[in-house]
């Protein structure tokens, strides 16, 4: 029986910037239907500004590969047990784990059981690697919120809930961008470290510490190899917060002191559309590019000890989303071995010299294919499952007409140094 004693209080849980994204849009779209929402739970700056309590920094959960995570296992172990408490003291009308599978179904279930409804959005992606989770997904969360127009089949031929969205980036992206106002808008001219004079590089080695470490000094010494064909390249790059700006400043000095870049904190996309051709770390990154209608390459290297796992269950031969959505490679993809900086830079020479006419219609194409109103589509699905799961029990019989106490708790509280990665800055 459903448990929730507050109609009008949401959670949600995102783990990383790409969720915080959907999470926003998800939320303002609530607050559309319920004007008197609240909303309670973990996310980033995006969520926060739409008037989410958050109990951590997202940060502490944006960590990726084996070692990495297994690092920070106690910590994240006791951010999981705090969040379960707070959420079932609570008792919100619905839980929306957006991504982090591995964290999200774990919170999913616990909450399940005690009687709260419960949407997962973004499918893990089991229909590639692992397939045996969807058991886990079916008793963790009562529907699916997928992001690629597949995954609803997918999904149903195995009996799991699931509702075709999209991805709210698709809607709010126009179909056709003018660099130069992009460039304006960062005030490239004037931010930039060198003049620019030639083509504009940029370099997106990820959101997450790890990654940035593993991937940057192979993105560094590609851009000397450009430099040297292309001497008047100009190298930007942008990341989530300042943390990560520091981090991208260190590795670069350490690895390319002969080598000038620019690191934007924030505008992510005036940053990739102020660009020529974008080298980028697979992630939801890739389908922001794509959208922008900047030419790209996709690279991505994990340990050797990774990649032998991987081989071995993955069941696709494709890997960033622009190329899943396609069903077919519309960009290249350097992965593990042939990650290396010779390879990647003799792409980039190649999109930086050519107009890549046919890539940019390509991507026209799909985002043309994609636009939907993905934030109402996700509002929807989150709604029906309230009303279906409300409408048997006798103490609530409307969760949107029910009026809202005022939610406090002295567990929750935003975390005062959450990073607003919205901020027009550049390092």
């Amino acid at each position: 029986m459903p448990v929730s004693e507050n109609p009008h209080l949401y959670a949600l849980l995102a783990g990383e910037s790409s969720g915080d994204t959907l999470g926003a849009g998800l939320m303002m779209a609530i607050k559309r239907r319920d004007p008197e929402a609240q909303f309670i739970g973990i996310g980033g700056p995006k969520m926060i500004h739409q008037g989410l309590i958050s109990s951590v920094k997202m940060d502490e959960l944006s960590v990726m590969g084996f070692f990495e995570v297994l690092a920070r296992l106690p910590r994240i172990l006791s951010i999981r047990k705090q969040i379960i408490k707070i959420l079932l003291k609570a008792k919100p009308c619905i839980f929306v784990g957006i991504d982090l599978p591995d964290f999200n179904l774990h919170v999913e279930m616990k909450l399940k059981q005690a009687g709260i409804p419960t949407v997962h959005y973004v499918s893990p992606s089991v229909w590639a690697w692992r397939e045996n989770r969807v058991e886990k997904i079916r008793k963790a969360c009562d529907e699916i919120l997928a992001l690629l127009p597949f995954e609803k089949t997918w999904y149903a031929q195995r009996n799991m809930a699931c509702t075709y969205v999209g991805h709210t980036l698709a809607n709010t992206i126009p179909l056709q961008i003018d660099p130069n106002v992009c460039r304006e808008r960062i005030c490239l001219q004037k931010t930039s470290v060198e003049p620019v004079k030639g083509k504009i590089m940029a370099i997106l080695p990820g959101s997450r510490k790890g990654m940035i470490s593993r991937m940057l000094p192979i993105y560094a010494h590609t851009a000397r190899i450009i430099k040297k064909k292309l001497p008047d390249t100009v190298f930007i790059c942008t990341v989530p917060n300042y943390t990560l700006a520091s981090m991208v400043k260190d590795i670069w000095l350490e690895v390319a002191p002969d080598l000038s870049i620019t690191v934007y904190v924030g505008n992510t996309q005036d940053t990739i559309a102020s660009a020529d051709a974008v080298l980028l770390t697979c992630g939801t990154i890739a389908l922001e590019t794509m959208l922008l209608k900047t030419p790209f390459t996709v690279a991505y290297k994990v340990s050797s000890l990774s990649a032998m796992i991987a081989k071995k269950l993955l069941k696709i031969d494709v890997f960033s989303l622009p190329n899943l959505i396609a069903g077919r490679k519309v960009v290249k993809e350097y992965i593990q071995d042939d990650c290396t900086p010779q390879a990647l830079a003799e792409e980039m020479y190649k999109l930086l010299e050519y107009d890549n006419i046919l890539m940019k219609k390509e991507f026209e194409n799909i985002h043309m294919a994609m636009r939907c109103n993905s934030d109402e589509l996700a509002c929807d699905a989150v709604f029906k499952i309230i009303k279906r799961a409300y409408t048997s029990s006798p103490k609530i019989e409307s969760v949107a007409s029910m009026q809202n106490p005022q939610y406090s708790d002295p567990n929750i509280a935003v975390n005062p140094n959450s990073d607003d990665s919205s901020s027009d800055k550049s390092e």
